[in-house]
């Protein structure tokens, strides 16, 4: 196998977690080696990370008992191979926290013996690397999902849709209130966001999870209340339980400000308030269980965001994206069977 730089520097407990992971069945390895362009430093026990503007030219440069920071290096066939591998840990990475800014979207790979260390010491090789968080969880998305076709799918749609239009969970936390203004005049915001929809929905189609009814099996007996057809109901939560989703558990659907145009328009509406609407007048949310949720963001899909876009979809607000991309990322890291796992549980720090 060949080995590639992939120019992510690693804080110490992403080094860690990558030491503890199994590759033994899988057609590649990570290796870490010490980054070269000797501007990332850490303790020796990983509590303080410094980044020198310059490189270190001598002993006076490094702060005493500081050891060079790791480089994620990626073992495979071939470039090709070494690419896709690293796409879907930065997927994972954003997985861990999808925030775009975390994660440089331009990482690139090299052979990793082409040039001597010393090269990388240069501001033009060295200004290409990045210290990057959540790393060891984009390697544990990585070893898990890497043979499934599907799931690496999934992954890919959903880094897709973080890019066409999103915004971060902090920015949803409801002690915010309403940060963003629900509606745009700009017809190229409600393209991307309609498509980021899309994607996200996507990806929940990849995971064999969308709620599936029919002109001959509805969805509902009575669409106005909200009631089920028993029979599509207990198909989505059999599908659900399979990947540890029980069919009391609940997600938040966030509503913030006043009702949107798109809002007004979801049938059935589901859902009651949710514990966080304590925050104030702005805060709205609502607890839906998870097929209800599925119903939403298939409204979403079908009826505001696909196909020839309708006189609504100018009235998508950036809460409808992040529900809808909310929602796959908890599928998806439910399916991945990492959630409420803490991959850096008992390293320091």
């Amino acid at each position: 196998m060949e080995k590639f730089r992939t120019h992510i520097v690693l804080y110490h407990r992403d080094s860690e977690v990558i030491k503890n992971l199994s590759f033994e069945d899988l057609p590649f390895e990570i290796q870490l080696r010490s980054e070269p362009t000797k501007t990332f430093w850490k303790s020796k026990d990983g509590k303080l990370h410094t980044h020198l503007g310059g490189a270190a030219t001598d002993e006076k440069d490094i702060k005493k008992g500081q050891i060079p920071c790791d480089e994620l290096i990626i073992l495979a066939d071939d470039e090709e191979n070494a690419e896709n591998i690293l796409s879907i840990i930065r997927g994972g990475v954003l997985l861990g926290y999808p925030d775009l800014s975390r994660i440089p979207n331009n990482l690139y790979i090299n052979d990793a013996d082409k040039y001597t260390s010393d090269i990388y010491t240069d501001p033009a090789f060295k200004d290409n690397y990045s210290r990057v968080e959540f790393v060891g969880y984009g390697c544990s998305v990585l070893t898990k999902a890497y043979k499934f076709t599907d799931l690496c799918y999934a992954i890919e749609k959903y880094k897709v849709s973080l890019e066409l239009n999103s915004m971060t969970p902090h920015s949803a936390h409801p002690k915010y209130g309403q940060m963003f203004e629900h509606y745009k005049t700009v017809k190229n915001y409600h393209t991307t966001a309609a498509f980021a929809i899309n994607a996200a929905y996507s990806v929940i189609e990849e995971l064999k999870l969308e709620i599936r009814s029919s002109a001959k099996n509805p969805r509902f007996t009575d669409k106005e209340k909200g009631i089920w057809n028993k029979e599509v109901l207990n198909d989505v939560n059999k599908r659900l339980d399979a990947i540890g989703i029980d069919e009391n558990d609940t997600v938040e659907w966030v509503f913030r400000g006043k009702k949107t145009e798109v809002e007004k328009d979801l049938k059935p509406y589901f859902g009651h308030d949710s514990k966080w609407i304590m925050y104030g007048d702005d805060v709205r949310d609502k607890t839906l269980s998870f097929p209800e949720a599925l119903h939403n963001i298939s409204y979403l899909r079908n009826f505001i965001a696909s196909h020839k876009f309708r006189k609504l979809t100018k009235f998508i607000s950036p809460y409808d994206v992040y529900n809808t991309q909310n929602l796959a990322r908890i599928l998806l890291i439910k399916k991945l069977n990492l959630w409420q796992v803490d991959v850096y549980e008992g390293i320091d720090p």
